[in-house]
């Protein structure tokens, strides 16, 4: 083979290595990654990053020049997302403006430093993860003081020649970071109220205080303190007694992993319904708020209050005496009967009236025993017990089981309950028929028969007791 066949094959595989070398400059260019070898390099202060939702990161970036030769070297910075979802980004100077086409200029053997804000926004949300790189294209600043891009045309008076090649459509390429990152809700918290009271249902009373669980918990990613308000849609009154059971409570966000971390909070409302709240059903509302994030959280529920329950049931009629008598001529042995009178429900009912200054009767064979007896009071869970002095004016018939005794609660229903049928309560009393002479009488004689009995057989027993000694 000829000399100059071997200078041809030389010519073409130079071409072709060339051709080569250039195609993965450029391949290497347009994925950001190491291509042509350049002077200027990239290092980031971070390397991942959390960033909340609607917020920025700051990367502090360094971009050095190690070249000794060109004035001045110019670099075009990018931000690139190779997963295919673009977050925004903004290159930044050292003061916090805005770089111009992200272009930055280097001297020899020069460095700067540059800020790149990431924002969380359009498809960011919290959870996702995505990854920026960051490379730059570097093209030098010719002069004509002994390198230019061959020609000293159009020089002007400080030896510089105009440079038409953009640094954008450079084949040199600095390395590339990647900055790896994870979306986060900033400030975020849930509130969960239990489904019932620690009674262990939604019916309130009056007069009784209620405990109502709940569960705070700070899902965002940053500590925060939480501030609480409580309602209640009664627009009759607005005496209620409710308290958050929490104020000013400090929870730590979920970027603090540490076994001494408290991300959530169990506590209590305390309740205690109006002593004016008519019957029905009424909207608890507990909020919390965010002191550092300004999120607002809250839950409601609804609570019951119940119709007053005035109750008497046959069971809560007694006596001072299983029976009694009555003798021919009418006189009878006094008896005592007890009612047992209890509130089941409100205080108030749904006209507005509380249940004070009951009336209670007491009735003995259809008719009133005596005169009108009053409750000034009944609170829920409260009874009391009155009495009524009688002396039967009858014996009962033999086919009676007894003399009926009622007692009516409310008899002119002043008060509407949830159940009326429970006020009246029935029993029947043995009034048994003797003959004319008092029993009493027969009873005190021989009580004193026995007494001097006692009395004449312990003076016997003296007497005796001292003849022997």
């Amino acid at each position: 083979m000829s000399n100059k066949s071997m200078s041809k094959m030389d010519m073409r595989s130079a071409i072709v290595a060339f051709s080569v070398v250039a195609m993965l400059v450029v391949s290497f260019g347009v994925s950001n990654v190491d291509a042509a070898a350049s002077p200027v390099s990239l290092t980031s202060d971070i390397s991942s990053a959390d960033i909340m939702e609607g917020d920025f990161v700051i990367a502090t970036l360094t971009v050095t020049s190690s070249d000794n030769t060109y004035r001045k070297m110019e670099v075009k910075l990018t931000a690139n997302f190779p997963g295919g979802t673009s977050w925004t980004t903004l290159f930044l100077d050292a003061d916090g403006n805005p770089i111009s086409g992200d272009l930055v200029s280097l001297g020899k053997q020069d460095s700067t430093t540059v800020q790149l804000a990431i924002f969380c926004d359009g498809v960011c949300s919290a959870g996702d993860t995505n990854t920026v790189q960051v490379y730059g294209q570097t093209d030098p600043r010719w002069y004509n003081s002994g390198t230019d891009s061959g020609t000293t045309s159009g020089c002007d008076d400080d030896n510089s020649c105009t440079d038409t090649t953009p640094a954008s459509s450079s084949s040199n390429v600095t390395n590339t970071i990647s900055i790896s990152l994870t979306a986060r809700t900033g400030g975020s918290h849930t509130l969960a109220c239990d489904s019932a009271s620690d009674s262990g249902n939604n019916e309130m009373f009056h007069g009784t205080t209620y405990q109502w669980g709940y569960d705070l918990t700070n899902t965002g990613w940053n500590d925060d303190t939480y501030t609480f308000t409580t309602s209640v849609n009664d627009g009759s009154v607005d005496d209620w007694t409710i308290s958050a059971g929490l104020s000013n409570k400090a929870l730590t966000g979920q970027s603090d992993t540490s076994n001494t971390a408290v991300h959530s909070a169990e506590a209590s409302m305390s309740i205690k319904p109006s002593d004016l709240a008519r019957p029905g059903v009424y909207k608890i509302g507990l909020q919390a708020t965010g002191t550092n994030s300004g999120n607002v959280e809250g839950c409601e529920f609804d609570v019951v209050i119940k119709q007053p329950d005035l109750e008497v049931k046959d069971t809560d009629i007694s006596f001072s005496h299983s029976s009694a008598w009555i003798n021919s001529r009418g006189d009878s042995q006094r008896v005592t009967i007890y009612a047992t009178i209890r509130n089941n429900g409100g205080t108030v009912d749904s006209e507005g009236i509380q249940v004070k200054d009951v009336d209670v009767i007491f009735l003995v064979d259809g008719s009133q025993l005596g005169s009108v007896q009053t409750i000034s009071s009944l609170g829920y869970g409260e009874e009391v017990t009155l009495q009524a002095f009688w002396n039967p004016g009858r014996a009962h018939d033999s086919d009676e089981v007894g003399i009926p005794i009622k007692v009516s609660v409310d008899p002119s229903v002043d008060i509407q309950e949830s159940d009326a049928d429970n006020n009246i309560a029935t029993e029947h009393f043995k009034v048994v028929k003797t003959k004319a002479s008092n029993p009493s009488f027969y009873m005190s004689f021989l009580s004193l028969v026995g007494a001097v009995g006692a009395a004449v057989i312990m003076s016997a027993y003296y007497r005796n007791k001292d003849s022997e000694e």
